[in-house]
């Protein structure tokens, strides 16, 4: 009998993965009420960017059915997960479009699970088309059988007839695997073994999945009683090379976990060598088709599953926005923070030297040893920005960039742009201010608009279409304390963004878009985060924890995966280690113990940390001085969406790792003597961990935005964020200081006096509030690319329909 939603729990969440394939799903739910015959159960359909109105056809025919919709097609495992992660369920039975269940088998295999609860997992008997046989059980794939399969007959002829399958059965049997065209699996099983493992993108994933269950202590049985024929590759049958590159990716991948990395190796060596035999034979025969199916086999491919989910038009599109936006602003000048980093650029570049002492005059944030100066900062940033520099200094000092250098001195513009109390133009400041501008657009602007990208394509894999994965992106960029700083040569957007990379990776990781040797490069991003800003290392902990700790893995995979990062990690490390002990006497001694003119503040505590104060907590927070969320409120729907993260079994382990950044973030603050950060747009020790509050927000707003209060109370939270923003960000030429409503006493005196920002209107001759007509022109154009109506397919206008059952 078939489930409505919220009567009570069904015994059966049926799961239907569908990519073009409306006739046979039509018909597969055709056949589910007298299959499960007196048998609760509830229907799941999965499309996975269907382009032949499946979406709408199911809304018009089974309302009944809880639809969940992916912008593309996210593979079989995937999709599966997408649904298990939902369904309520005591069982799962995953079916494949292409089947058609014979009266009373689906119901048969149920009652053999419920008399067997040895039984973790079970298949039916699948059936040809005319009633004969299909293969549905067979024996672990080992490197020995799978070399025989690729001979063809030779291996049927050394081992029958039904290699690589068992023959058909009489009566339920145990076995190694059984195909997933038919799966019964019981809820307790995939809450201890985990979900389908989604590196698996079409083939391959029952046998992962049944290998997993066997090493938990569960059997897995076959039921001949379960009688369903099996139309058999329906949709991949129309995608001939690619169902080839998934089928042996699917076996190596199988390979390398049950039989070592050898085994996998020597599997791929064989299919590349005689898939080109083949492609060389259908070339010289002239079968382009056949030939054309072998090279989609032997084409490299790679990264670019997970590079299609983040590197999209629109994310094109957000990233190249938030970039003009930022580096519209030039840097302030008299800022201590970037003018430190910036002197050990160029000391390093031009003197070779570690000391700053031929520039320190223009900054107080310097550490004293043994009479000389160096930048007290943590060094990452500087160290990125070297090679930049090393190309920039010599045209700046090239002779033909004397007559640009003379005209910037002489021009009314540029002189507009600098401070009027300082002691006017000379060429060494015009190369400053040109190195200046050049580094923190190329070092901390380009970084920081790419963090749009992972937002965008996040978003976009729990949403598909939904606006909210460019809202989210827009909202961050523009409407926190991130767009002050997206374009100063200070460490915060920068480490924001190597920590929001290093996440997206270790996301592609865990989902098996990306191989394990991923790791390598993740731990060199968060190591280089680390000796950037070193509160990173909170943050940087979390993601190495959610990339290693993965439940279900053997001790040896986690020390693998240890090593993996490590091996990553080391450069960065060793880099700033001998930084230190070249300059303090110590790999392990910091910058901060020597800084002239705060040793008091550095030596309370453990480097200015004493524990979390609630004057802190509130200041960094709520209140007008510093505030994040006086400043960003919007901000504050993330919290709402971690809980719904937590809940989500599917993004579950990322909403653990969000809410270790914020919450660990915020007491790290609200424990340091220095959490207000002198000249600052709200707390700027707190950007690291905004992208993920942000990220969390997008995991709640769709279902915010369902009701017309909702849509109210974001849109007053978010035009809020972005009015504050703005403001605070472009009044003058520098932050806040001490003031302790800055919004009152500093901000809008400054804008009542035209006193905005130096940015590249002005460079052009406008003045005051005229010199940001570029920019909202920018913004306008933006909104209007992102709001236009789309030209959308039937999967896309689902809208709300496709959003239901999420928690």
């Amino acid at each position: 009998m078939r489930m409505k939603r919220g009567v009570m729990r069904p015994m059966v969440s049926v799961i239907l993965v569908t990519y073009n394939t409306r006739e046979l799903l039509a018909r597969c739910l055709e056949a589910l009420p007298a299959a499960l015959e007196g048998v609760s159960y509830e229907v799941w359909v999965v499309d996975n960017g269907s382009t032949d109105d499946t979406l709408a056809w199911l809304q018009a025919h089974h309302p009944e059915v809880q639809i969940l919709s992916n912008p593309g097609n996210r593979g079989f495992a995937a999709a599966n997960n997408q649904a298990m992660a939902r369904a309520r369920g005591r069982y799962f039975l995953l079916l494949n479009t292409d089947t058609i269940p014979l009266p009373g088998a689906l119901a048969a295999l149920v009652h053999h699970l419920e008399e067997h609860p040895e039984i973790g997992m079970a298949g039916g008997s699948l059936l040809n088309p005319d009633g004969s046989p299909q293969g549905c059980a067979a024996d672990f794939p080992t490197l020995w059988t799978e070399l025989l399969l690729l001979t063809g007959p030779i291996g049927r002829w050394l081992l029958g007839s039904h290699f690589p399958f068992h023959p058909p059965v009489e009566s339920p049997k145990a076995v190694d695997w059984v195909s997933g065209a038919c799966l019964l699996v019981r809820r307790e099983v995939v809450e201890a073994i985990g979900g389908l493992d989604e590196g698996y993108f079409m083939y391959g994933e029952e046998v992962d999945w049944c290998w997993r269950a066997r090493r938990a202590g569960w059997q897995v049985a076959v039921v001949p009683q379960a009688r369903v024929i099996h139309l058999g590759s329906a949709t991949a049958r129309r995608m001939d090379g690619m169902r080839r590159r998934w089928l042996y990716a699917g076996k190596a991948r199988f390979l390398r976990r049950a039989r070592g990395p050898l085994a996998a190796i020597l599997y791929r060596v064989a299919v590349w060598s005689t898939t080109l035999l083949k492609w060389l034979g259908m070339t010289f025969l002239g079968r382009r088709e056949q030939a054309a199916a072998y090279a989609a086999v032997i084409r490299p491919e790679g990264w670019l599953r997970w590079a299609r989910i983040f590197l999209t038009p629109p994310a094109g599109m957000l990233f190249l926005l938030l970039f003009l936006s930022t580096v519209y602003i030039f840097p302030r000048w008299a800022d201590w923070n970037q003018n430190s980093r910036l002197d050990l650029v160029l000391a390093l570049v031009e003197q070779g030297t570690f000391r700053i002492d031929a520039f320190v005059e223009n900054t107080g944030d310097y550490a004293v040893v043994r009479g000389h100066y160096y930048s007290d900062k943590a060094p990452g940033l500087a160290f990125a920005a070297v090679p930049a520099y090393t190309l920039l200094h010599r045209v700046l000092v090239h002779p033909l960039a004397e007559p640009l250098t003379r005209y910037l001195e002489e021009s009314a513009a540029f002189r507009a742009t600098l401070n009027p109390a300082g002691t006017g133009v000379s060429s060494w400041k015009v190369r400053f201010a040109i190195a200046l501008v050049i580094l923190s657009a190329l070092v901390v602007a380009l970084p920081s608009a790419t963090i749009a990208l992972w937002l965008h394509g996040l978003l976009r894999q729990r949403w598909g279409s939904h606006p909210v994965a460019w809202m989210i992106p827009l909202i961050y960029g523009l409407g926190t304390p991130a767009f002050a700083y997206a374009n100063l040569f200070v460490a915060h957007q920068f480490v924001a963004a190597l920590l929001m990379a290093a996440f997206a990776l270790a996301w592609g990781i865990r989902r098996g878009l990306l191989g394990e040797g991923w790791m390598i490069p993740v731990g060199f991003l968060l190591a280089y985060a680390a000796i950037s800003e070193y509160p990173a290392v909170l943050i940087a902990g979390g993601i190495a924890g959610y990339l290693v700790g993965r439940g279900g893995d053997s001790i040896r995979q986690w020390a693998r995966r240890v090593l993996w990062l490590a091996a990553g990690g080391l450069p960065p490390l060793l880099l700033a280690a001998w930084h230190n002990a070249v300059v303090f006497g110590s790999p392990f001694q910091l910058g901060y113990a020597y800084s002239a003119l705060w040793q008091e503040v550095h030596h309370q505590g453990f480097f200015s940390l004493r524990g979390p104060s609630l004057e802190a907590l509130w200041g960094i927070t709520f209140s007008p001085y510093r505030g994040l969320f006086f400043r960003s409120p919007f901000l504050l729907i993330g919290f709402a969406g971690l809980w719904w993260m937590l809940r989500d079994r599917e993004w579950r382990a990322e909403g653990g790792l969000a809410t270790w950044a914020v919450l660990g973030f915020l007491a790290f603050n609200a424990s340091s003597v220095m959490w207000d950060g002198g000249f600052a747009v709200g707390p700027r020790y707190l950007l690291p961990m905004v992208p993920f509050l942000a990220l969390a927000a997008g995991f709640v707003v769709p279902a915010i935005a369902r009701s017309r209060a909702g849509i109210g109370l974001m849109a007053m939270l978010g035009l809020w964020s972005l009015g504050m923003v703005v403001l605070e960000s472009l009044a003058g030429q520098q932050f806040p200081q001490y003031q302790r409503f800055p919004l009152v006493e500093y901000v809008w005196p400054r804008w009542q006096a035209g006193d905005i920002a130096r940015n590249w209107g002005m460079l052009l001759g406008l003045r005051g509030l005229s010199s940001l007509l570029p920019l909202g022109t920018l913004w306008g154009l933006g909104l209007w690319w992102f709001a236009r109506p789309p030209r959308r397919r039937v999967a896309e206008r689902i809208g709300s329909r496709a959003l239901e059952g999420r928690p």
